[in-house]
């Protein structure tokens, strides 16, 4: 397709093609982008050259060049054009985010995001290719930088540039926001205040916005801190302060607006709670609130009798791992793995309690002699509070055969809090699951209640939760610790009510939420699960339950989805069968996911349909905590009755293949080498492993008719 005289000039000025710099290169100028778009760029760049020569350095010229050499990764050769472009026009929006894309090849996002900035700062309302491409290019690096919240940013101003003409920035979203590991505030889609009625500073507010809405967000911000100078303490304001500075990368500047912002009377508390979690989440300053992990290395004096040690000291426990994978480049693996545990392993876990469960305190490895090097024992623990108890143990019970001080080496950090609320516990290989769920609800209660109340937080200027709670200028800010706490214990699917917390700290609850006159796409996500579903309309339901489908918001989609299938007036208006899969996915325990799949299986019945997805998801689910007898018979339900539906064999061969039952090539395996727990045990417990799955192996090893449980790769 020719160049269009009376498109865009590639320059960035705005100018059509007739009018501006390229006017009487319009054909040669057409051959170089043609290059381009054929995929030619050298041969582009060799044409850009001889013109440049022989015409000038036109900026259209120089806007090509510098974008054909950045693809071309010659970064040293587009900086001096780049640099020379933005000599010639200091303000050209194609100059400018040119510039931009350059400084992230160098990671350079404080100078990215500032020219990127100043080139949506001086659009004239035409959008240049290069701008567009540059957000995302700086979306994608502050991704990849970890700044989600500024990415997201990015990523929603070029969702809302594209339109339906890009679903690139729209994907990147969706991806983010299924991510567990991405913190649900994280996720949360900040809007704008809007100015309230009758201020004096009316005039400036909407000033700024309407750059704020453009994309020139740091000139927003900068007009806005003004009028924060002159009318201090407006929630409208500082909301928008906090939301621009987080979309520019200033965390900094985010932090403090969203604590201003927290602290005003006229903010909700539970508006004013989340402000202040978010701010707790960004601060760099909480950043440094941890702990080191460390490797104490011991020498060893005699590996075989050390070893012969662990193995009959009832102290010392067997690490379940594939050593293999424990060593270092270049380097051999430990001759074993150990736990070093605080009392011996109970001989039964049927009566256990809580006090009797021995603790790891810290993990071994030990290493034989080398040419180079003396045999040696790596202790790993963290410097906590039970460091000097756990180097002492080990002394004891290793003492005669490890010599000398030992080395210290910090391997890494550990958050505080996470450290804190964090137990080893090593069972009885013969706990129930239903005595572990026991045990470990007992425990969440007690560190929550009495432990980490306990805690000296940076959060809470170095106070305790208890102390900063009792402070009434520190209310918000420990509610706000506790909601952070209660959000990731949501998304781990944990069951505790944080409401008992904070009635022991004597801080206000979190409360039932009645929607009447609630707008469902204005309200917190954080707040959905507060919601009074049973009053919200039809239409009010669906669009609550595909924002928190599209977040991954756990608590949220059991809360919304059991309501969604409770209504009959919604039959035909949304997937069932996904709503019943959502619910399994995100149940707190296996009984949950259990009577999730029970509901699905009836569902299916009394509609007449196969039972046989619920059927897979079930055998998942009972293999996750090795209930063999179930999976026995689930296996031979799926074999004679469901084979043949479509994906059905593909779908059981996955899930063996994943628990280790059998290899990816159809063939009946053990456990895998450093499977979790609950997977080897599922694999252990089915003895041989083929009787699980295939009941009439044992004739056709010995020499009888082949197995007709058939699974893709098995002829």
């Amino acid at each position: 397709m020719s160049l269009d005289p009376y498109q865009p000039c590639p320059c960035g000025s705005g100018n059509k093609v007739k009018f501006c710099c390229s006017k009487d290169i319009t054909t040669e100028l057409d051959k170089i982008i043609r290059a381009v778009q054929g995929e030619q760029r050298a041969s582009a760049l060799d044409h850009l050259h001889k013109l440049i020569a022989d015409k000038g350095a036109r900026n259209a010229l120089l806007a090509v060049k510098a974008d054909v050499q950045l693809s071309l990764g010659q970064f040293d050769d587009a900086d001096a054009t780049i640099d020379e472009f933005l000599a010639a026009s200091p303000d050209n929006p194609v100059a400018l985010s040119l510039s931009a894309i350059h400084a992230c090849s160098k990671n350079d996002l404080e100078s990215a995001i500032e020219d990127l900035q100043q080139a949506m700062e001086h659009l004239d309302g035409l959008l240049a290719p290069s701008v567009y491409g540059a957000i995302g290019v700086v979306a994608q690096t502050l991704l990849q930088s970890g700044d989600v919240l500024a990415a997201r940013g990015h990523l929603l101003m070029q969702a809302g540039l594209a339109g339906d003409q890009d679903e690139n920035p729209i994907r990147l979203l969706m991806r983010i926001n299924m991510l567990r590991e991405v913190p649900l505030l994280l996720k949360q889609d900040y809007m704008y205040a809007d100015c309230p009625a009758g201020v004096a500073w009316a005039e400036d507010f909407e000033a700024a916005k309407k750059l704020a809405l453009r994309g020139a967000w740091i000139a927003a911000c900068e007009a806005l801190d003004v009028l924060e100078e002159q009318y201090p303490g407006q929630a409208a304001i500082l909301r928008n302060i906090a939301i621009l500075s987080g979309w520019v990368g200033q965390r900094d500047e985010a932090v403090v607006a969203w604590k201003k912002y927290a602290q005003l009377t006229d903010v909700p508390l539970d508006e004013a709670v989340e402000a202040e979690a978010l701010a707790q989440m960004l601060d760099p300053a909480a950043e440094v609130d941890e702990i080191d992990s460390v490797s104490l290395i011991y020498t060893v004096s005699d590996t075989e009798k050390l070893m012969e040690l662990c193995l009959s000291d009832k102290r010392v426990s067997r690490m379940p791992v594939d050593l293999s994978e424990l060593s270092a480049e270049g380097e051999p693996p430990p001759k074993a793995a150990f736990w070093l545990l605080d009392k011996p392993v109970p001989e039964t876990g049927t009566d256990l309690t809580r006090e009797a469960i021995p603790n790891v305190l810290g993990e071994m490895y030990v290493f034989g002699k080398r040419t180079d090097r003396d045999a040696r024992i790596e202790f790993t623990i963290l410097c906590d509070d039970a460091f000097v108890a756990a180097k002492a143990a080990l002394t004891e019970v290793l003492g005669e055969f490890v010599s000398g001080s030992p080395t210290e080496e910090v391997i890494g950090q550990v958050p505080k809090v996470t450290a804190a609320l964090t137990w080893r516990w090593r069972l009885p290989e013969d706990t129930s699951p239903a005595k572990r769920r026991e045990l470990v609800t007992q425990q969440r209660r007690e560190v929550m209640l009495n432990r980490w109340p306990e805690l000296t937080l940076k959060t809470l200027g170095g106070k305790t939760p208890r102390e900063a709670a009792g402070d009434p200028a520190g209310k918000i800010a420990t509610l706000a610790a506790i909601l952070l706490l209660e959000l990731g214990n949501d998304q781990n699917g944990s069951e505790f009510d944080f409401n008992e917390l904070r009635q022991a700290l004597n801080l206000p609850t979190r409360d039932t939420i009645d929607p009447a006159g609630i707008e469902a796409l204005k309200i917190s996500i954080v707040q959905i699960p507060l919601l009074d579903v049973a009053k919200l309309s039809d239409e009010d339901l669906l669009m609550l339950y595909r924002r928190v489908v599209l977040k991954h918001a756990s608590e949220s989609i059991r809360h919304l989805a059991k309501e969604v299938l409770h209504r009959g007036s919604l039959n035909g208006k949304v997937d069932k069968n996904e709503t019943y899969d959502l619910l399994i996915r995100t149940a707190v325990d296996v009984d949950d996911a259990l009577s999730y799949v029970a509901d699905a299986k009836k569902t299916a019945a009394d509609a007449g349909v196969s039972p046989a997805r619920w059927l897979l998801a079930e055998l998942s689910i009972r293999l996750s905590r090795a209930d063999t007898a179930e999976c026995q018979k689930l296996v031979q339900t799926i074999q004679t009755r469901h084979m043949q539906e479509p994906g059905v064999a593909q779908g059981l061969y996955e899930i063996l293949v994943s628990y280790g039952i059998i290899s990816p090539e159809g063939t009946p395996a053990g456990p895998r080498p450093g499977a979790p727990p609950a997977m080897a045990a599922a694999a252990a417990t089915a003895e041989p492993a083929s009787k699980l799955w295939t009941p009439d192996a044992q004739t056709a090893e010995a020499g009888g008719e082949k197995s007709k449980l058939w699974i893709p790769g098995m002829d």
